[in-house]
């Protein structure tokens, strides 16, 4: 949760006022917090907090079950949906999760074999 603007700007107030130490220990923020802040308002001359480069993509259910219904694509792996799809890997298997999907499990042998004597 980010820190509010006035907030932000009382505590840069008080570092040009007082210092490093003292503003650490008076509002219980850290070093990165304060030099980061620093850095915000030299470059923007703001202190307002960055957006989101990017957004993330949400995945529409009803093309996503259709998808799923498809026989071609029931044996796809998540990560070949997700290039389908254009998104990542967590957003596909979270909306499977939501339709109700479950993934394919392979049954693997241990390795550990009981010998003939």
């Amino acid at each position: 949760m980010a820190y509010e603007k006035d907030y932000r700007k009382r505590i840069l107030n008080f570092y040009y006022e007082n210092g490093k130490t003292k503003t650490l220990f008076q509002f219980n923020i850290s070093s990165s917090t304060l030099y980061g802040w620093i850095k915000l308002k030299n470059e923007t001359g703001d202190l307002s907090s960055r957006t989101r480069k990017r957004k993330f993509k949400v995945l529409d259910s009803e093309k996503l079950d259709e998808y799923m219904k498809n026989p071609k694509n029931a044996d796809k792996y998540i990560r070949e949906i997700a290039k389908d799809f254009g998104c990542g890997k967590e957003t596909v298997r979270a909306a499977l999760k939501k339709l109700g999907y479950t993934r394919k499990k392979n049954r693997q042998n241990t390795g550990s074999r009981t010998r003939k004597k």
